[in-house]
């Protein structure tokens, strides 16, 4: 019985360690250009602003991915329609990775020019 008892404070000692985990490492990498950019359709366009978006993910344990791969596309695409374009330009990403106990979480940002193409 006495062995039974001094189980239970380090199961719930381990248990708070982890739901209260704090983040351990955190880190940023800027890239440049993402290799999903093309060329210029045409020459000729109208810029409409800067735009910006995140696309996130969050590994388990830092094997089992919970949500939904990081999708560039998905995320320009939101980025274009947003300001009503065709195209984006001055395409700059940077990923912040955060290493907690319980896992990792991948945050990728995304800022771009938004142009819309003229009729030549």
């Amino acid at each position: 019985m006495k062995a039974r008892g001094c189980l239970l404070p380090g199961v719930m000692l381990l248990l708070s360690a982890l739901l209260l985990s704090g983040c351990l490492h955190s880190h940023t990498k800027f890239h440049g250009l993402e290799p999903t950019v093309e060329p210029l359709q045409k020459k000729k366009y109208e810029v409409l602003g800067g735009a910006e978006s995140q696309v996130s993910n969050f590994s388990f344990f830092w094997v089992w991915t919970v949500t939904e791969e990081v999708d560039f596309d998905q995320a320009f695409r939101e980025m274009i329609s947003e300001k009503g374009g065709d195209d984006l330009i001055n395409v700059h990403t940077w990923c912040n990775k955060q290493h907690w106990i319980v896992g990792t979480i991948t945050i990728i940002h995304i800022e771009a020019t938004v142009i819309r193409y003229l009729e030549e």
